[in-house]
C-alpha cells in the first residue's frame, strides 16, 4: 500500500521530526531488548514495480498532498504550503510555552485523573464500545452516520498530519509535563505528529453533529431537551480539547486547528451540504457501490503520505478504511435483507414483500442480554477474520507480522515492502468484517434467536 520509492530529502526531515516527536527522553534506565511496535520498524525496502511506475506513484502522492494541505495553507493567507509548514512551526515552538504555563497554572491531582479520563472519549476503544450499543439498542441511523463522521474526521485529520509534519509539544520545549498514561490511553501512543489535534476535530464534530441530527430527527425518534444537549456539548468539547493542552500532547495551534477542521466537517456532512444524506441514497441505489469504494479506498491508502520512520497513522487508516466500508456495505445489504431483496440486493422479489422490524422496547434485561450476545459474536468475528486472513497471507509468501519474527537476537527487525501489504490488507480486512457484523451480521442473528433489534434507516 505505501509503495515507490519515495523522496530522500523527505525521508531524513520526516525521520528527524519523527524521531523526536514520537519519542520523550527519560532517565537512564537498565538496558534491555524491547521488540518495536510494528508502525515503528525500520523500512528495509519500499514496495517497488517498475523506475517508471515508482517515478508517477510519488508524483501522485505529490500532487496529493498538495491537494489536502494547499486549501488549508491558502485560508491562512500563506503563498505556499512549505510557507505554512514553517510559519505553523514556529506556532508550536510558541504555544509549547502556552502548554508548560497552562500546566504550571492548572496541574493539580484531581485535573490530572479528570483529563486523562476523558481522553479515553475520543479513542478508537470507546467507538468500538459505544457505536455497537447505538446500533442494536437506540438508533441505527443515527450511530451509521456518526460511524461515518468519525471515519471522515479521522481519515482527514491523519493525512494532513503526515504532510504537514508538525512536533509535539515536548519535542521543542522539555519542560512540558506529559504523564505515563497518555501513551497507554492514546491509540497511537502519541508516536504521530501534532497538527491536527484528532480528539480536539472529534469533540467538535461529534458533539455538533448529535446537536443536528436530534434537532432533526431526535435520537431513537424522540426529541432532547436543548439545554441537556447544550451543557453536555459544552463539557465535552472542553473537556477533550483543553485535556490535549493540560496533558502536553498536543499545542494551541494542534487544537485550534483540529477545532475549525471539526466544524468544517460538520457542515460538510450535515445541513446546508447533508452530505450523509447524499451518500445514504447512493449506497442504497447504486449498483456495485462495494466494488467502488472498495477501489477508492484503496487509492487513498496508496496515495496516504509516508513518513520515515513509519508512524501509526497509516495502520490507522487501513482500520478506518475498513470499518468505512464494512459499515455502508453491511447498511446495503441488512436493508435489503430486511425489505425482501436479498442480502446482495439482486433478488427481484418486490420491496414490500416482506419486512422484519424488531423493536428496542423490549426491556433493560433482554436489551443487556442481546448487547452481550452481539459483543460476543464481534469478537468471534475479529479473532476468526485475523487468523483466516493471516493464514491466507502466509500461504501465499507474505506476512503481515514482522515483529513475530524476532527471535533472542541482537538486530532490530526489518520491515520489508510487500510485509506493509499485508500488514494494511490484514488490518482493513479485519475491521471491515467487524463493521459489517455490527451493521448486518449481528442483527440478522439476533433475528434467528428471537431478539429483532429495530432499523429506523
Amino acid at each position: 500500500m505505501q509503495g515507490g520509492a519515495s523522496d530522500p530529502s523527505v525521508r531524513l526531515r520526516s525521520a528527524i521530526d519523527a524521531a523526536k516527536c514520537c519519542e520523550k527522553p527519560e532517565g537512564k534506565k537498565k538496558k534491555q531488548k524491547i521488540t518495536p511496535p510494528f508502525d515503528t520498524l525500520t523500512v528495509g525496502s519500499e514496495i517497488l514495480i517498475s523506475p517508471e511506475a515508482d517515478k508517477y506513484l510519488l508524483r501522485a502522492r505529490e500532487w496529493f498532498a498538495l491537494a489536502l494541505a494547499t486549501p488549508i495553507a491558502w485560508l491562512h493567507l500563506d503563498a505556499s504550503v512549505e510557507v505554512c509548514r514553517e510559519r505553523k512551526h514556529q506556532r508550536v515552538r510558541d504555544g509549547s510555552a502556552v502548554v508548560v504555563e497552562i500546566q504550571r497554572r492548572c496541574r493539580s491531582s484531581v485535573g490530572d485523573f479528570y483529563f486523562s479520563f476523558w481522553s479515553f472519549f475520543a479513542e478508537e476503544e470507546f467507538y468500538l464500545l459505544a457505536l455497537p450499543i447505538l446500533f442494536w439498542n437506540i438508533d441505527y441511523r443515527f450511530a451509521r452516520q456518526l460511524t461515518l463522521v468519525v471515519c471522515f474526521g479521522l481519515l482527514w485529520g491523519n493525512l494532513i498530519k503526515d504532510v504537514f509534519r508538525l512536533p509535539r509539544p515536548w519535542n521543542v520545549e522539555p519542560k512540558v509535563w506529559v504523564p505515563r498514561t497518555a501513551s497507554q490511553i492514546d491509540s497511537t501512543a502519541c508516536r504521530d505528529f501534532g497538527y491536527p489535534s484528532t480528539h480536539s476535530m472529534n469533540a467538535v464534530s461529534n458533539s455538533l453533529f448529535l446537536v443536528m441530527y436530534s434537532l432533526e430527527y431526535g435520537l431513537a425518534g424522540r426529541p432532547l431537551n436543548p439545554w441537556f444537549l447544550l451543557v453536555g456539548v459544552v463539557v465535552w468539547i472542553f473537556s477533550l480539547c483543553f485535556a490535549r493542552l493540560y496533558l502536553g500532547v498536543h499545542s494551541p495551534t494542534d487544537v485550534k486547528g483540529g477545532m475549525l477542521m471539526g466544524l468544517a466537517l460538520v457542515f460538510i456532512c450535515q445541513r446546508p451540504i447533508s452530505l450523509l444524506d447524499r451518500l445514504d441514497r447512493f449506497f442504497l441505489s447504486a449498483p456495485h457501490f462495494g466494488v467502488l469504494l472498495m477501489l477508492l479506498c484503496a487509492a487513498l491508502l496508496i496515495l496516504n503520505p509516508q513518513p520515515r520512520p513509519m508512524t501509526p497513522t497509516f495502520m490507522q487508516n487501513c482500520v478506518l478504511c475498513g470499518l468505512t466500508w464494512g459499515c455502508t456495505v453491511g447498511f446495503r445489504m441488512e436493508t435489503d435483507r430486511r425489505h425482501g431483496r436479498g442480502i446482495l440486493g439482486l433478488s427481484t422479489a418486490p420491496e414490500n414483500g416482506f419486512s422484519h422490524n424488531g423493536s428496542n422496547d423490549i426491556g433493560l434485561g433482554l436489551l443487556a442480554l442481546r448487547t452481550i450476545l452481539g459483543y460476543t459474536m464481534v469478537l468471534v468475528m475479529r479473532a476468526v477474520m485475523k487468523c483466516l486472513l493471516t493464514l491466507l497471507l502466509r500461504q501465499v509468501g507474505f506476512d503481515p507480522n514482522p515483529a513475530a519474527r524476532v527471535g533472542e537476537k541482537d538486530e532490530q527487525p526489518e520491515l520489508q515492502g510487500w510485509d506493509i501489504f499485508a500488514a494494511a490488507f490484514l488490518k482493513t480486512g479485519v475491521y471491515a468484517a467487524l463493521a459489517w457484523s455490527i451493521t448486518c451480521g449481528c442483527p440478522a442473528a439476533f433475528e434467528v434467536i428471537g431478539l429483532p433489534s429495530e432499523m429506523n434507516g
